[in-house]
């Protein structure tokens, strides 16, 4: 590149720099101005009434007992039925409602929309957490009606 095409860019590049003000560099009192300055050249807004959020729709009880348990490895996978040989729906997450209903060394567990699905028993163990406070229990609050969630309640958190 010739002397000139660098000198041509080396003042391009320092004119872009020139006129733009920092942060730092306008007191607050500046910015103040500068803000009702701008607020009037655009006027008032009318955004109308504030809208209340829809409320709630209380949860669907899941019938039957169910208890908030862990699997004992991250991970572990779930099956269609009670046996390895079914197919595999997917992994367990850190918390599971699992039911009373048993087969074979297996447990039912329930998932979105109160679908089953079929751990090992020996996989299961009472709830654990990396993140609550000592004396936090888990309990199963039932599933959302809008999108089928299960939602865990945590007396003492």
């Amino acid at each position: 590149m010739s002397l000139r095409s660098t000198l041509a860019l080396t003042l391009l590049a320092g004119s872009l720099f020139v006129g733009h003000a920092r942060a730092e560099d306008v007191s607050p009192a500046e910015l103040d101005r500068l803000s009702a300055e701008r607020q009037e050249a655009i006027g008032p807004r009318d955004w109308g009434p504030p809208v209340a959020a829809a409320p709630e729709a209380p949860l669907m009880p899941l019938g039957g007992q169910v208890t908030c348990m862990s699997p004992r490895m991250e991970f572990e996978p779930v099956y269609a039925g009670p046996g390895a040989e079914t197919k595999q729906v997917g992994v367990a997450p850190p918390q599971l409602a699992a039911t009373t209903t048993t087969s074979g060394g297996w447990t039912r567990i329930l998932r979105a929309y109160g679908k089953a699905a079929w751990i090992p028993t020996e996989d299961l163990q009472p709830w654990t957490s990396t993140t609550a406070s000592p004396g936090t229990r888990c309990t199963v609050a039932g599933m959302r009606p809008s999108d089928g969630m299960i939602l865990f309640f945590y007396p003492g958190a």
